[in-house]
């Protein structure tokens, strides 16, 4: 989960992005992953899976991710419902329809 300089939500606290990798991805930069601590600056290259609204993040598939200079003062916290969610992308038959379309 990330947390954007300008968040999505006025005075929002919690995370604005869900950020996914594939496996083949999350194998590739797990030591970038593995030694992230809350509030380093990243940047990374990814996909918009699906636009979040009020009661979800905005999902994004990441291909590359790096540490960059810079930290931010984030709170760690918990959601008030105990969790986030993502919106997930369309199902497979739904997938299947629009490429067959």
């Amino acid at each position: 989960m990330l947390k954007m300089n300008n968040s999505d939500i006025t005075g929002g606290h919690g995370a604005d992005i869900g950020l996914t990798f594939s496996e083949p991805s999350l194998e590739r930069h797990s030591d970038v992953i593995e030694n992230l601590k809350i509030g380093d600056h990243i940047k990374f290259n990814a996909t918009m899976i699906s636009l979040g609204d009020r009661h979800h993040l905005h999902h994004l598939r990441a291909f590359d991710i790096e540490k960059i200079e810079g930290h931010m003062d984030v709170q760690a916290h918990a959601h008030s419902a105990g969790r986030y969610k993502l919106k997930l992308a369309h199902n497979e038959t739904e997938t299947e329809n629009i490429k067959h379309s």
